[in-house]
C-alpha cells in the first residue's frame, strides 16, 4: 500500500452525477442489482430518510448471498445506533467502524489514532464504481421541497475496477477486528474501446505517506494555460498553493472559485471569508453558491482536464483524512462539466465584488472571520504536528 496502487487507466466509461433524484436511484440500483460483492466506505451514514433505503437494500443483498462489507468512519457516523449495527450483522453484513475511539486505540499513539478518518466515499458493486463527496445521508431524499446538497460523484466502468477493488479489500482488512480472507471475484469489464475516457485515481493519506491529491491540485494549477475553476466546500488552504493560484491569476489564467454562501459548517465560511480580500485584489474571480449548502468538491483545468472526489482544499484533507479523488483526462468530459458550471454560476451563484463586500461586512461580522481565520490557522499547525508525529512513529 506504501508504493502508488493506482496508475492510469484508459479507456473507462465515466458518467457524472450531482447530488440529486437521480443520484440516490442510481445509487440504490446499483445496490439492488449486486450479484456477488459490495464494498461501501462512507465518512458519514446516518439513519435519513436515504440512509434507511441504503440500510434496506444491503440487508435484502446480503440475506440473498452478496457480499456486503461496510466501513463507515466512527466520528463520521457517531449516530449510528447500536441496535441498527446489530440490523447489519445479524444479516451477514461485515460491518466495520474505521478508527473507532477505544482504548486499544488511544493507548500510546493517541493524537496519530484520533486525527485519522476515512472521508472519502466509495460504492463498488461487481464491476462498477461511484466514487466521490457524497455521504449517505439527505435532507432532500424524500422531500420535493428541500434542493439536495452540490456534490457530485462518478461512476466508472472499466479496468480500474479491479485496482479499486483491491484498495476497497485492504483498507477493510485493515480496520475489521477478525481476520479475513475475501474470495474471488470474477471482473468483468467491458472490452477496451477507442472512445473510453483515461483516468487516475489518487489518494491522499499520510499514514501511508501519500498526498497523491495534493500533488495533482498543484500540478494541474501549475500547467494551466487558460482556464481553472475550482469548487469546494471547506475552502482553507495551504499558504503555497494560495501562491500557486495567485501566480497563475498573474500569468494570465482566468481562476474562478466557487465557494458557499451557506454551510453545515458556518465557521469555515466566515474563515474563507477572510481569504476573499487576498484572492480578489490578484484578479482571481470569487462566487458564492446560494442554491443550497455546497459540499463538491471539484476542480477543471483547460477544457482537458478534471478532479472529482472528497478532497476539500483544507489541511484535515491534505494532513489527517484518508481521501479518494478520480482525475479524469478528457477534452469532452471536461468541455460537457465546464458547460455546466458556467450554468450554474449565471443561474445559481453570486460573484463577489472586493468594493461591495467590504461596505457590506459589519465589524460584528469582520470580528467573526478574523476569530474563526484564527482557529483554523491554528487546527492547521495542529494537523501539520499530527502529521509529523504519525510519520515518525511509522
Amino acid at each position: 500500500m506504501r508504493n502508488n496502487l493506482f496508475q492510469v487507466s484508459l479507456n473507462n466509461e465515466v458518467k457524472f452525477f450531482e447530488e440529486g433524484e437521480a443520484y440516490y436511484k442510481h445509487f440504490l440500483k446499483m445496490i439492488a442489482d449486486a450479484k456477488g460483492v459490495i464494498h461501501l466506505q462512507t465518512y458519514i451514514f446516518e439513519m435519513d430518510n436515504f440512509g434507511t433505503e441504503v440500510k434496506n437494500e444491503l440487508i435484502r443483498a446480503s440475506l440473498r448471498g452478496v457480499k456486503v462489507y461496510l466501513l463507515v468512519d466512527a466520528v463520521g457516523s457517531k449516530k449510528l445506533r447500536e441496535g441498527v449495527i446489530s440490523e447489519f450483522q445479524s444479516a451477514g453484513v461485515f460491518f466495520c467502524l474505521f478508527n473507532e475511539i477505544s482504548i486499544r486505540n488511544w493507548v500510546g499513539n493517541w493524537a496519530v489514532r484520533w486525527g485519522r478518518r476515512l472521508h472519502h466515499k466509495i460504492l463498488l458493486v461487481d464491476s462498477v464504481a461511484l466514487v466521490g463527496g457524497i455521504n449517505v445521508i439527505s435532507a432532500s431524499f424524500g422531500h420535493k421541497n428541500v434542493e439536495p446538497y452540490l456534490d457530485f460523484a462518478v461512476h466508472i466502468d472499466g479496468s480500474v475496477i479491479k485496482d479499486l477493488s483491491k484498495y476497497c479489500e485492504t483498507t477493510f482488512r485493515r480496520n475489521y477486528v477478525k481476520p479475513i480472507v475475501f474470495g474471488f471475484h470474477p471482473f468483468h469489464s467491458k472490452p477496451n474501446s477507442h472512445s473510453g475516457m483515461s483516468l487516475k485515481i489518487s489518494i491522499n493519506d499520510w499514514i501511508l505517506r501519500r498526498w497523491q491529491i495534493t500533488q495533482q491540485y498543484s500540478h494541474l494549477v501549475r500547467s494551466a494555460k487558460s482556464d481553472i475553476v475550482i469548487i469546494n466546500s471547506y475552502f482553507f488552504p495551504r499558504k503555497k498553493f494560495m501562491k500557486q493560484l495567485i501566480a497563475a491569476a498573474h500569468r494570465g489564467v482566468r481562476v474562478r472559485l466557487i465557494l458557499p454562501k451557506y454551510s453545515d459548517w458556518p465557521s469555515y465560511v466566515l474563515a474563507t471569508q477572510y481569504l476573499y480580500s487576498y484572492f480578489l485584489k490578484n484578479g482571481v474571480e470569487i462566487y458564492q453558491w446560494k442554491k443550497s449548502i455546497l459540499h463538491g468538491k471539484l476542480a477543471t483545468v483547460d477544457n482537458s482536464s478534471a478532479t472529482i472526489g472528497s478532497f476539500n482544499l483544507n489541511y484535515t484533507s491534505y494532513q489527517q483524512n484518508l481521501e479518494m479523488n478520480v482525475d479524469l483526462f478528457s477534452s469532452e468530459f471536461t468541455q460537457n462539466l465546464n458547460r455546466k458550471i458556467d450554468t450554474w454560476i449565471v443561474e445559481s451563484c453570486e460573484k463577489i465584488d472586493k468594493k461591495k463586500i467590504t461596505k457590506k461586512t459589519t465589524f460584528k461580522t469582520y470580528l467573526a472571520q478574523i476569530f474563526f481565520y484564527t482557529i483554523l490557522s491554528l487546527v492547521a499547525n495542529f494537523s501539520v504536528a499530527v502529521t509529523v508525529r504519525g510519520l515518525k512513529s511509522e
